[in-house]
């Protein structure tokens, strides 16, 4: 899918910077800029490489000040709001905004076009920027990598000292405290005095309440000069680099051959599904701790959660034919079982895995399910079972976190602070969504978990296992069936927790709808759907609570105490929205002669995501949005659990309109 910016979308600085786009390596590095070229946020970054994969990176390179010198008169092409200097307005002769896998800009000032295109190789730490100029006369060309040289979150100060060296007539390096950039280029180097660029005013996170300025700084200029057409390219790198033989449109041919391999192995069909395949492609990295493949939050500040992950799995790598990439990352997991409990935070360094998830653990085994239904390999049962029913047994007598099952059959978990379902932000000692005792979603987990494992043992020639995985799910059914059901509300309870709260209406009740197995009624569906329907959905995401709860908040904004507040208290999430669609579209299938009303707003709303990939980071869906109404993205800019769960709904949608 190709997006476009023409001219008329760069008026201001402000709508300059309002929106992103994102290239990943699969290492944990990134390249991120504004649409204008610039940045808005502290974490966004030229050139963010991964020192160690996936989660310990350097930010390497913040931007590039260009400037483009026609018979005497400069003209910076560079776009930057500025603390304290006057704001860089490059915008102002920006014609147009291309992004197609990567980012591509054209400029004209003083009768010169430039055409830019900047491209992060995949697997590497390396980032290439390309200038191409068109123009009547002499021009000089000139770029001066804004540099950083820190930790991410370690802010570049003004005492500091750094150093520079060519190393030949077209590369060098610049190092600071132990951090080293190597660069390539076909066009001139020159040492430059030591300039501190900034202070950058960064108006995304001055919005968000987080550190709303920082500096980079100068020390050498890549520069060209000739008539008529030129050419500039420079490959930024963590290691010594090269420049290819064929420059940078090698490098872009090595670019589009990945996406094609991505594009073939996934059976989307329509642009959104093939885009979400491509944007999916982001989250996979490599994790250098376990040796094996993880799956990152999303961008720019998670790291890689075993709940994140599990959830985003199905929609990350199965659906886009990554079988392999799947397997892998469950057999990771798998490695690290402890208790019947999985990590929700790999170890770094030293540091010992964090178990705190009561969803990650049914979610596996859900996922192990599904991976043997997409793939067909059945051989897999038979490694992994004995994992399963680790599981299984350590939340049947107990495990940590005070998790285990209960008399009635049903999972209970959490005490204290602790905070184990997805809901869970906690804010000094105090639990703006405690959910302790029996969640909704971890309960349909449960059940499908155990049908998962009476299949499994049944496949294995179990046969006195898979009766008694059977029992113990038709013990959880009669008790859910018996008590989550809000008759007041025509809908389900989100937790079981005898502390007056568990009838708010929440989305957690839709993954009770689109487990393998599941055990809602009929008659129960529907009401379940239409709740959902009208007070919690929204274009982009679901409500994680009804408006019409006192406690609603109807905006994530401000300080980090007051945006947690907010963050499960009604705030809009994307990856929800999967798991509505799905289900709505499942039931559709199920009941074809009823007139369900909102069939067509289901499928006119999976189409309608294509608007959505246009706001905050193209290609793919953020975090959250704010409550009431949705308008701009919030938190994350890029979320892997919205962009796979989407894609599972695009993808049911595609095969729903097949079958129709």
């Amino acid at each position: 899918m190709k997006f476009r910016a023409e001219k008329t979308a760069f008026t201001s600085l402000l709508e300059g910077e309002k929106d992103c786009y994102l290239m990943a390596n699969g290492q944990g590095g990134y390249h991120s800029m504004t649409l204008a070229g610039g940045v808005a946020r502290g974490d966004q970054a030229f050139f963010m490489s991964a020192k160690r994969a996936p989660n310990i990176r350097e930010h390497l390179v913040t931007g590039l000040l260009e400037t483009v010198t026609v018979d005497g008169k400069d003209y910076v092409l560079t776009t930057q709001r500025m603390a304290e200097a006057e704001d860089l307005c490059g915008f102002r002769y920006l014609e147009e905004f291309t992004y197609d896998g990567y980012p591509v800009w054209k400029f004209f000032a003083g009768g010169v076009t430039v055409r830019k295109s900047a491209l992060m190789r995949h697997g590497m730490n390396e980032m290439a920027v390309h200038y191409e100029i068109d123009g009547p006369g002499e021009v000089t060309f000139t770029v001066r990598p804004l540099l950083r040289l820190s930790a991410k979150n370690k802010e570049f100060t003004t005492e500091e000292k750094t150093s520079f060296s060519v190393l030949s007539p077209k590369t060098g390096l610049v190092t600071r405290e132990g951090r080293t950039l190597y660069f390539a280029t076909d066009g001139t180097i020159k040492e430059e005095k030591q300039t501190v660029f900034g202070p950058m005013y960064f108006s995304q996170d001055e919005r968000d309440g987080r550190e709303e300025t920082g500096c980079a700084f100068m020390n050498h200029v890549v520069s060209i000069k000739g008539i008529n057409t030129l050419s500039l390219t420079i490959l930024y790198g963590a290691k010594e680099c090269v420049l290819p033989e064929g420059g940078f449109r090698e490098l872009e041919e090595e670019f589009r051959a990945y996406e094609t391999a991505l594009l073939a192995n996934a059976p989307l069909t329509t642009e959104l599904g093939k885009q979400l395949v491509l944007s999916a492609d982001a989250y996979v990295v490599d994790r250098e701790s376990t040796k094996g493949k993880s799956i990152l939050a999303g961008f720019p500040f998670f790291e890689d959660w075993g709940r994140d992950t599990m959830i985003s799995i199905p929609g990350i790598t199965l659906v886009t034919g990554r079988y392999a990439d799947c397997k892998n990352m469950l057999r990771t997991f798998a490695k690290y079982e402890k208790n019947g409990l999985l990590p929700n935070l790999f170890p770094e360094g030293e540091e010992n895995p964090m178990y705190n998830s009561v969803d990650a653990p049914l979610l596996f085994i859900n996922t192990v399910y599904e991976y043997v239904r997409w793939s067909k390999d059945t051989a897999f049962i038979p490694e992994i079972f004995p994992v399963l029913e680790r599981i299984v047994e350590g939340y049947k007598n107990g495990t940590d976190f005070h998790i285990g099952m209960d008399a009635d059959g049903l999972i209970a978990a959490g005490a204290g602070l602790e905070q184990l379902t997805w809901m869970d932000v906690r804010v000094g000692e105090h639990l703006p969504t405690p959910r302790h005792g029996k969640p909704v979603e971890i309960n349909a987990y449960w059940y499908s978990a155990l049908k998962v494992m009476a299949e499994f043992a049944r496949t294995l020639s179990k046969e006195n296992p898979a009766a008694a995985y059977e029992a113990m799910a038709e013990k959880a059914k009669a008790a859910f069936l018996a008590k989550f059901w809000n008759e007041e509300e025509a809908c389900l309870k989100d937790v079981l927790s005898g502390n007056g709260e568990e009838n708010q209406v929440r989305c957690n009740q839709v993954w009770t709808l689109t487990q393998p197995f599941g055990m809602i009624p009929d008659e129960w569906e529907e009401k379940i759907l239409l709740k959902i329907r009208n007070e919690l959905y929204t274009g982009v995401g679901l409500r994680t609570l009804s408006p019409k709860d006192a406690a609603f908040h109807p905006v994530y904004i401000g300080p980090m105490e007051q945006r947690d507040r907010a963050y499960h208290q009604g705030t809009v999430w994307g990856f929800p929205l999967g798991a509505y669609f799905r289900a709505c579209l499942a039931y559709f299938k199920k009941n074809p002669d009823k007139d369900a009303v909102w069939e067509r707003e289901v499928l006119e709303g999976i189409d309608g995501l294509t608007g959505w990939l246009l706001e905050g980071c193209l290609g793919h869906i953020a975090e959250i949005y704010d409550g009431l109404t949705p308008t701009i993205s919030r938190g994350c800019f890029a979320q892997a659990w919205s962009v796979g769960e989407l894609l599972r709904a695009v993808y049911d949608a595609e095969q729903y309109r097949n079958i129709g």
